[in-house]
């Protein structure tokens, strides 16, 4: 082990330039790939929150004279028992939804002894997501009992395809970092291999398995792969702390993540996929020079 340990600093030190500009790829990799992924914990939070707070409200017509309120409701119902995306249906009465606004508008108190109640009686629908505002609206405004919808389907429609755009950029660009690392190790550990090919020339004619000769290889990519591990936790647990109190403070209505086993679980799982990288990258450029000169 000694031995390999001490092949492998020997490769880094003789290809110094590729080592460190692979290093810095792979922390550069790392820390993005951190950031990105705790971006995105922080976007589904914002959405789930923005998606609990959307709600449709669809206001019932008055009931056929002599017809029982609550048939008019079951006919809703049974439609809306059937619609896809639906999270909970409530229905609210015109004297229930009075009662709610004179909880807001205090001097509305009085009004009802002098006016009759204007209010409609109103059914309230939660969405299972904000792509499903507009198929709900637009088929509860087709309904003969519903008179009118207030769905608010066009913003909700473009919040859902901003957060999609921004999801699908994070993790496209992580996609091209990673294969820009795996390419920079696989290069790295070629040319390292090709410096000392004469030295792997002798060791295969004395008889060395392909594992003893791209042993120090490997080391040499896994290592590289934890110093940058290393280096991204240093970088991102203190920066993300710092910037999401930030955030929070500026805007205390975003449910950013505080929590400080999310970051460090975040860092963990991308240094280990580094480490992956790094190892499988260095396994497949010696494997393939081995093939090429045997």
């Amino acid at each position: 082990m000694l031995y390999h340990i001490n092949q492998s600093l020997l490769a880094l030190r003789a290809n110094l330039t590729a080592s460190l500009a692979t290093l810095l790829t792979m922390t550069l990799t790392l820390t993005m790939l951190a950031l990105v992924t705790l971006t995105s914990l922080n976007l589904q939070r914002v959405v789930a929150s923005f998606e609990n707070q959307v709600e449709i409200a669809a206001f019932l017509k008055p009931a056929v004279p002599g017809e029982n309120p609550r048939a008019r409701d079951e006919r809703v119902e049974r439609v809306l028992q059937i619609m896809p995306g639906i999270a909970s249906t409530q229905f609210v009465t015109k004297e229930q939804a009075l009662a709610d606004l004179t909880l807001d508008y205090t001097y509305l108190a009085g009004a009802n002894r002098v006016l009759s109640n204007p209010l409609p009686d109103t059914i309230r629908v939660k969405p299972t997501s904000a792509r499903f505002v507009a198929s709900i609206a637009a088929a509860l405004r087709s309904l003969p009992d519903v008179d009118s919808v207030e769905a608010g389907e066009e913003f909700a429609a473009k919040a859902a395809t901003a957060f999609d755009v921004a999801r699908t950029g994070g993790n496209a660009l992580v996609i091209l970092l990673v294969l820009n690392t795996l390419f920079n190790i696989l290069n790295t550990i070629r040319v390292a291999m090709y410096a000392r090919r004469e030295e792997i020339n002798v060791m295969r004619l004395i008889g060395a398995t392909r594992g003893f000769i791209r042993a120090p290889y490997l080391l040499e990519g896994v290592g590289m792969a934890l110093i940058a591990s290393v280096i991204t936790a240093v970088v991102v647990y203190p920066a993300y702390s710092t910037g999401a109190r930030a955030l929070q403070a500026a805007l205390p209505f975003l449910p950013i993540t505080l929590d400080p086993l999310v970051t460090i679980k975040v860092i963990a799982i991308v240094g280990a996929l580094g480490l992956v990288i790094g190892f499988f990258g260095s396994l497949v450029a010696a494997n393939r020079y081995l093939r090429e000169v045997e």
